[in-house]
């Protein structure tokens, strides 16, 4: 993001402006909205996001307009969490939310692990220079690693995710879902009706407290 950020307007990398985790492809009227999707291996992702102690933040935004009654607690470990086997990551109905896809704008589907192999992909997705290419921090090795794992650990996350990263294995490195003009009934779907019943509340907090008044009761 940081690297695309001086040629085109992009969301905040700190995901100040919330639009980073986003469980479903947001709605928007913007004509030359593109996005990025960046995915890749569960079980290295949940192993990253206990590194850095983002598992419970991670946990929260994926669980946002889907209705999931269970998020990982911030004082939970990474074996606790494997030997629980109770996925709270929600990994696979991300993904699955965004390959539905919005049908607003087109979304480059870009595997972690071949960021660096799809350099310019991005750069004619998005009509960058070659500066873009030129520019680009170099490589570095990745943190997690299964090997400074438990063998009970890496067992647990693999049963856990085994089904999706066999799913996500089918995939190339990138491919792009594009525009598509038919519009969809997004009020349909449970989890845009909560994206819309909270932004109407957002804007009328008046209204929510109201809400909230009479859910006590």
């Amino acid at each position: 993001m940081d690297a695309i950020t001086p040629f085109r307007i992009t969301n905040r990398s700190d995901n100040g402006d919330g639009y980073k985790h986003l469980p479903i492809p947001p709605l928007s009227s913007a004509e030359n909205l593109k996005t990025i999707y960046i995915f890749g291996d569960p079980v290295l992702a949940t192993v990253s996001l206990f590194r850095r102690g983002y598992h419970h933040t991670q946990s929260h935004a994926n669980a946002k307009f889907q209705n999931f009654d269970y998020l990982i607690p911030e004082n939970k470990s990474l074996d606790a969490y494997a030997a629980e086997k109770r996925d709270g990551l929600y990994l696979a109905s991300h993904l699955k939310s965004w390959l539905a896809g919005s049908s607003q704008y087109p979304v480059l589907f870009l595997k972690y692990d071949a960021i660096y192999d799809s350099l310019d992909v991005i750069q004619s997705f998005l009509d960058l220079p070659d500066s873009f290419v030129a520019q680009f921090q170099k490589k570095k090795n990745r943190k997690s690693k299964l090997s400074d794992l438990s063998p009970n650990t890496v067992q647990g996350l693999s049963e856990m995710y085994g089904e999706l990263q066999k799913e996500i294995d089918q995939y190339p490195g990138s491919f792009i879902l594009e525009k598509n003009k038919k519009q969809k009934k997004y009020y349909q779907q449970k989890n845009y009706r909560n994206a819309f019943k909270e932004a109407f509340f957002k804007k009328y907090p008046l209204l929510r407290k109201v809400k909230n008044k009479l859910t006590k009761l």
